[in-house]
C-alpha cells in the first residue's frame, strides 16, 4: 500500500495496521466503516504482496466476494476505481 490509489486510500482512511492484522487471503474483501458515519470503504485483496502483479482470476474472485458483501449488507450504491490497471498493468 505504498503506491497508486492504495497510497491515496492510506492517507485518507489510514487504519492499515487493522487490515494487515486480519491476515487476508487473495480474493477476500476487507471493510472499514468511517468513524461517525455509515460510509464504508472496501479493500479488495487481489495479490498477496504489494510488489506482485494480480491476475484476472484473483481480481474476478475479489469482485465476486465484493458482490456477496454488497448483497448481504443490502448496499445499492458503489463508487469504484479501475482495478489492477495503471501500476499493476492488467488491462
Amino acid at each position: 500500500m505504498s503506491r497508486g490509489i492504495a497510497k491515496v486510500f492510506l492517507r485518507k482512511f489510514g487504519r492499515v495496521q487493522e487490515l494487515r492484522q486480519s491476515n487476508p487471503e487473495v480474493g477476500e474483501v476487507l471493510q472499514i466503516t468511517a468513524e461517525g458515519s455509515n460510509r464504508k470503504t472496501f479493500y479488495l485483496v487481489t495479490k498477496k504482496a504489494s510488489y506482485q502483479k494480480p491476475n484476472y482470476e484473483d481480481v474476478s474472485n475479489a469482485l465476486s466476494s465484493l458482490r456477496e458483501v454488497l448483497l448481504a449488507e443490502d448496499l445499492r450504491k458503489l463508487a469504484i476505481p479501475k482495478l489492477a490497471c495503471g501500476l499493476d498493468k492488467l488491462d
